[in-house]
């Protein structure tokens, strides 16, 4: 299981832990302007590596497009080693995203082996940081080298074969993350895509488990409110978004509720939503929709 750890805990680590690596995965959509590397080279953790999320997607045209993760054991060993990383590092991820892309950066790390107890995130990020008065600094980072070796988990990554398998006879249940008005049947941003869900999904938007600062709700809360919608923990679960990025916020959830039998469907809403209607796929099939965790 992975960890959730306040900045406090972080600055200790940072200060006492030698296989340790801290890693600013910030990424931004497009449309927010936003450049991530560059937010890192002005202002970033003391010694920290930039971990650039895209460049861990499968180089073909079309896998780029729909963010379809890197599966070249090889060349993920090549990235993450350049990247100064051992297997038996401990790897404190954090964001400055309200997309909150560290959740999605931990979730590669565990698709390609890397052991989940040495795997943690600080909650709210560089905010939580620089609440904490932690101490800054600018500029590129300078990498040395590491031997990493890669072993791909199939386990963690359902393809748009397996969500039409799930359809057809129902073995996993599916979370759509997206915003409550995207599931609904509302316009999407994207061109070439329909509207709506993939059928007897269920929505849980990633935003609800966050307040207003970016900071987790308590567990408890979450839990709760995600047993409301109709879920079962204890079951295994397959998460879904726009393209696969905020769907591992809901992932890195269910590990800390102990749910280990849960999933990310790579290619989400942009792949499944991009062709005609599938066989048993006819209208909407309305759940419960979660706009807030205080309703």
């Amino acid at each position: 299981m992975p960890w959730l750890i306040n900045a406090a805990q972080l600055d200790k680590f940072r200060k006492n832990q030698k296989s340790l690596i801290i890693v600013d995965a910030s990424w931004h959509m497009p449309s927010a302007g936003r450049d991530g590397k560059q937010e890192f080279i002005a202002s970033h953790i003391p010694g920290a590596q930039f971990f650039d999320i895209r460049a861990l997607t499968d180089p073909n045209p079309e896998a780029a497009h729909r963010n379809m993760v890197l599966r070249d054991e090889k060349a993920i060993s090549e990235k993450l080693s350049q990247l100064g990383i051992r297997n038996d590092y401990k790897i404190i991820f954090y964001d400055n995203s309200e997309l909150h892309t560290s959740c999605r950066a931990l979730w590669l790390l565990k698709t390609f082996g890397h052991n989940p107890q040495l795997l943690y995130i600080l909650d709210g990020g560089l905010h939580a940081w620089n609440t904490y008065s932690g101490k800054l600094e600018s500029g590129e980072s300078t990498v040395t080298p590491k031997q990493y070796t890669a072993h791909f988990q199939p386990q963690y990554v359902r393809t748009l074969a397996d969500m039409k398998a799930n359809l057809a006879n129902p073995k996993e249940q599916v979370v759509d993350v997206r915003h409550a008005v995207r599931y609904a049947g509302g316009p999407e941003s994207t061109t070439g895509l329909r509207a709506g869900h993939i059928p007897e999904s269920f929505s849980f938007p990633y935003t609800t488990m966050f307040d207003k600062n970016g900071y987790w709700r308590p567990l408890e809360k979450i839990r709760q409110q995600f047993a409301g919608i109709g879920t079962d923990l204890n079951a295994p679960i397959v998460t879904s978004c726009g393209s696969g990025t905020t769907a591992a916020v809901l992932n890195f959830a269910l590990d800390l509720l102990g749910n280990t039998q849960n999933a990310v469907y790579n290619g989400s809403w942009t792949e499944w939503g991009a062709e005609k209607l599938y066989t048993g796929e006819t209208s909407l099939t309305e759940r419960p929709v979660v706009t807030s965790l205080d309703e």
